[in-house]
């Protein structure tokens, strides 16, 4: 194994035991309704996925890249519509057209990924400003067995919505609500509502409980900024409090640091061990939550560029440009990549077919590159990678 050593894969299987009795109960409850196919996905997901749960064979994929399998898991930029004006993110600063992909557009790209078990619906839009177009989108994934999984404000899930997620037993959903209190999330999340999304939550979790459904859980995501640092001890009590009725027990809340550039930077925020340690005592406290910090308080613990296997997970735009990876995109930096999605190279696959490229001598060399601790220009030109530790010498422009 690469990088990383036996410690940090105990330290994985640790944490994931308290999730086995829960994933297990979840994907008896898919067999017992007659769902095989998409208890196998949900599985394999938590099994070999990294965002979603164990990642088993990524140490195989970083000491030989030619092992990974064609991708069985996409991130899938649905839409870039959005009507809040929120001071973290670049759609606020953004002069490009907005857009939602539409049906004939999805499957051209679903079905260029054959083997496919698990999307992650991500990207910069709201999909739910459009509800019933993007809810026929899920019902289309769930028709195709597939994990799904999902990021939203919840300013759009209303009880009728909320019975539609539960009926498409989508996976996951993770909550994108940046404050404990009404006060901060009018700061940060302009143009939502604090009191409407976390009733929305709330009515959520009831009727999973009324209905004894066990999708979709319910997940938080909180970008750590200067004006919430304080309240993200407080944060954790906001979310035992909405989930504690909720009959799939464990929940996670993923605090992720800020991605800066230039019109956000002064919302960077320094984060003090000491509210790291609150927070994680208070979940510790009512103990069904999985906290996990990305990148907070800092950065200084990045992995060597040979610990990336983002590559086996293209991210998509709404437009098809295809990614090596979703965060070479944020950061305000996308349209400075138009044309080189690669680096060198570029990728759409409304006009590319992804099976060409993947089985290409071109993309092999890139991939076989991090394995050999070597950064393709894309990951280090505008902006380095703000997830793995780059230097200058270690980018090889050729790739």
């Amino acid at each position: 194994m690469i990088g990383r050593g036996v410690d940090y894969y105990i330290g994985i299987f640790r944490g994931a035991l308290p999730f086995v009795p829960h994933l297990l109960n979840q994907a008896l409850y898919l067999l017992k309704i007659g769902k095989p196919t998409e208890a196998f996905n949900f599985l394999w997901a938590h099994a070999f996925e990294k965002e979603e749960g164990a990642a088993l064979a990524e140490p195989f994929y970083r000491r030989n890249p030619d092992w990974a399998p064609y991708p069985k898991r996409i991130e899938l930029e649905i839409s870039t519509q959005c009507s809040l004006r929120c001071p973290k993110c670049e759609h606020t600063y953004w002069k490009e057209p907005q857009k939602m992909m539409t049906m004939e557009e999805l499957k051209h790209i679903i079905e260029q990924f054959p083997t496919l078990r698990a999307i992650s619906l991500s990207g910069i839009g709201h999909g739910m400003e459009r509800k019933n177009d993007y809810l026929k989108i899920i019902e289309y994934l769930r028709k195709r067995s597939l994990f799904i999984q999902f990021f939203d404000t919840l300013l759009f899930v209303d009880e009728k919505t909320a019975k539609k997620l539960i009926d498409l037993r989508v996976n996951k959903m993770w909550m994108s609500i940046d404050a404990a209190t009404p006060e901060t999330y009018k700061k940060l999340q302009i143009g939502s509502d604090f009191n409407v999304v976390v009733k929305n939550a709330r009515k959520l979790i009831e009727l999973k409980r009324k209905r004894k459904a066990l999708f979709p859980d319910l997940e938080f995501h909180y970008i750590v900024q200067k004006p919430n640092v304080k309240e993200m001890p407080d944060f954790i009590d906001l979310a035992y409090e909405i989930t504690r009725e909720d009959p799939t027990i464990l929940t996670t809340v993923q605090f992720t640091r800020l991605i800066p550039f230039k019109e956000n930077s002064h919302l960077i925020p320094s984060v003090p061990q000491e509210i790291v340690d609150e927070t994680t005592r208070r979940a510790k406290k009512y103990g069904n939550f999985r906290v996990e910090f990305c990148n907070v308080p800092d950065y200084s613990d990045r992995l060597s560029v040979s610990e990336c296997t983002a590559w086996t997970v293209p991210f998509i735009t709404v437009e098809g440009d295809c990614y090596p990876c979703c965060s070479l995109t944020e950061g305000n930096i996308r349209h400075k990549l138009k044309g080189k999605t690669f680096g060198t190279f570029d990728v759409n696959l409304f006009r590319d077919d992804f099976r060409d490229v993947w089985y290409s001598e071109r993309f092999r060399k890139f991939v076989r590159a991090f394995n050999k601790n070597i950064c393709p220009k894309v990951c280090y030109y505008p902006r380095p990678c703000p997830i793995f530790n780059i230097n200058k010498e270690q980018v090889d422009e050729t790739i």
